[in-house]
């Protein structure tokens, strides 16, 4: 199975104080020859929160985007172009979102359909968005 990972796992994987830096591990080392993905959407968030957490400055940037780098070398990972429209979604599709902060979730959701993998995510909200679409299965809660 193929996962793209969302900014919170990907941050949860990178920080040992972060919320669920446990429950990331656990999960990522259950099968350690997974193949897993990001996404400018999910590169951009890690950057962002990753640069927070180091301090917020130009060398913050700088470590976040090194580690960064050297995580995306590592040995499974893919780059998947954010390569859906969200115009395209169906009204079925849009009667779902009910707040802004779902757009990019749904875009995320859509991605891993589209590469036939699934979106790792912490975010219960992202059921309500799957649930009893064809997207059901492209979604794995930890």
């Amino acid at each position: 199975m193929r996962f793209l990972l969302d900014v919170n796992v990907l941050a949860g994987l990178a920080f040992p104080l972060h919320s669920s830096h446990q429950r990331a591990h656990s999960w990522f080392r259950q099968e350690p020859n997974r193949e897993w993905a990001t996404c400018p959407l999910t590169q951009a968030g890690f950057l962002r929160v990753a640069s927070r957490t180091l301090g917020g400055g130009r060398d913050a940037i700088w470590q976040a985007l090194a580690g960064l780098e050297r995580d995306c070398q590592s040995p499974g990972h893919e780059y998947w172009p954010v390569d859906v429209d969200l115009r395209d979604l169906s009204d079925s599709q849009r009667s779902r979102l009910i707040g802004p902060n779902q757009i990019t979730d749904m875009q995320l959701l859509l991605l891993a359909h589209r590469h036939r993998g699934q979106l790792a995510t912490f975010d219960t909200g992202l059921r309500e968005l799957a649930a009893g679409t064809r997207y059901e299965h492209s979604l794995l809660l930890l």
